[in-house]
């Protein structure tokens, strides 16, 4: 795809017919219903003929392109496209002050939706989902014991979000998102990451000033720490329960999506030399209950070599990896590793925690236990693009650098710390720019076999 249809300049000036800026009416509803006989991109610009400029409409075309290309189910990267077009579509046709006004007013929108989640409306309207016409405001305070003006209140803003469906005044039903907001990535994200961050956040401005905007280097005196005396995991630690809905919750994230081994090519492992039963072809560092050697297990059960969870003592205390053939080792990744000469030592989520220093000691202390012209190192983790980066993946860093002075690295980020400790990428695997990407790396000093 060409750049030209994403660098669309944020004008507030695209004619409208009525006068004030936006794209007809007739537009919009063709290119996202997906019921609807969607016509072919160019009659997209008939329609919207003398009404938009021509940035706008390479847009379109591109947007009718992509809702075509894939049919009822796009790929991860269409998909991804589609999302990034999505947002550029409604940044050109906002009105810079529309744009101001609607970051303004994002707070009061996550703190109403914490608050529906905390009152437990949502799983009630999944129940009451056969209803027909809809749950009122008025059994809503019924089955909740809050007051009807404050639901009212409260669902206006979810329903204004398409987190329900309002077919009647007063009146609300479930729908897709809904459901979502149910399940653990929502029922146990939403309380949990807001009350990890929140205060936080609140306190960020105050925390930059303070420290002359240098950006946050040191995890004991992140702008967490500064702001409510702990750090991300001594929080959890500490809150038993939030670090039961942080578990659910991250575990839920992982819930259909694909595995290392589904966009890395295994096949690279076994072209050196194939390992025997009695040598470790893989550890995984910081593995946390080993969900990922389990499934990579299941995916290659005849694969010669040990598997080897590690992770700090009350991480794997109780782990028993005998059915899937994994050995548990208690470990903290801060120490040297006591296992030499492994084919892979693989690390999923645990770079974006740390600041640079911090990663260096890690992989210097995994890089004295690798077996030359043999071991490499593979990181799952997001990599940003240097330019135009994801709004999700560019917010994640902002709340990484506030709970604990973490880093989303953009791939220059990620080469520069490799360098710094002596390894180079050998390659950058992913299925889309919205995912994780797995990144092989080895020593400067060989070449990639």
């Amino acid at each position: 795809m060409g750049r030209e249809f994403w660098d669309v300049p944020n004008s507030p000036n695209w004619p409208h017919p009525n006068g004030r800026d936006g794209l007809p009416s007739s537009v919009i509803p063709q290119l996202l219903d997906p019921t609807s006989q969607v016509p072919a991109p160019e009659s997209f610009l008939c329609s919207a003929a003398m009404t938009v400029t021509t940035p706008l409409y390479a847009m379109l075309n591109r947007l009718g392109q992509l809702a075509l290309q894939d049919g009822a189910k796009p790929s991860p990267q269409t998909h991804f496209e589609l999302l990034q077009m999505i947002d550029q579509l409604k940044l050109a046709v906002e009105t810079p002050t529309e744009t101001v006004l609607r970051l303004i007013y994002q707070p009061p929108q996550n703190a109403a939706l914490r608050c529906v989640i905390d009152m437990g409306i949502f799983p009630l309207l999944i129940e009451k989902q056969h209803v027909d016409g809809g749950v009122s405001a008025t059994q809503l305070a019924e089955y909740t014991g809050a007051e009807q003006d404050l639901i009212v209140r409260l669902m206006r803003v979810m329903a204004s979000l398409g987190l329900c469906s309002t077919p009647a005044s007063g009146v609300y039903q479930a729908n897709d998102k809904t459901v979502a907001l149910t399940q653990p990535i929502g029922r146990d994200g939403i309380p949990c990451i807001y009350d990890l961050t929140v205060p936080t956040l609140g306190k960020l401005p105050e925390y930059l000033r303070a420290h002359d905007y240098a950006n946050p280097q040191e995890y004991a005196r992140s702008p967490m720490h500064w702001a409510v005396g702990q750090s991300q995991f001594e929080w959890l630690a500490s809150n038993k329960d939030q670090q039961t809905l942080f578990n659910s919750y991250m575990a839920s994230r992982r819930q259909g999506k694909p595995m290392w081994f589904d966009v890395y090519p295994v096949e690279r492992l076994l072209g050196h030399a194939v390992p025997c039963e009695d040598t470790v072809f893989l550890v995984d560092v910081g593995g946390n209950q080993g969900h990922d050697l389990s499934k990579f297990r299941q995916r290659y059960p005849h694969l010669p070599g040990k598997l080897v969870l590690q992770d700090l003592p009350k991480v794997v205390k109780g782990v028993s990896g005998r059915e899937a053939r994994i050995d548990v080792m208690a470990y903290s990744f801060l120490d040297a590793q006591p296992i030499p000469g492994a084919r892979v030592y693989y690390f999923r989520s645990i770079f974006h925690d740390w600041p640079d220093h911090i990663c260096q000691q890690i992989l210097r202390n995994t890089m004295s236990a690798m077996a030359a012209d043999y071991s490499r190192i593979l990181i799952v983790d997001f990599v940003l693009p240097d330019t135009n980066a994801p709004l999700l993946q560019a917010s994640l860093d902002i709340q990484m650098m506030s709970i604990g002075a973490g880093v989303e690295r953009s791939e220059t980020q990620w080469r520069d710390l490799l360098h710094s400790v002596g390894l180079e990428i050998s390659g950058i695997w992913n299925q889309s720019p919205g995912m994780e990407s797995v990144i092989e790396a080895i020593p400067m000093s060989r070449k990639c076999d």
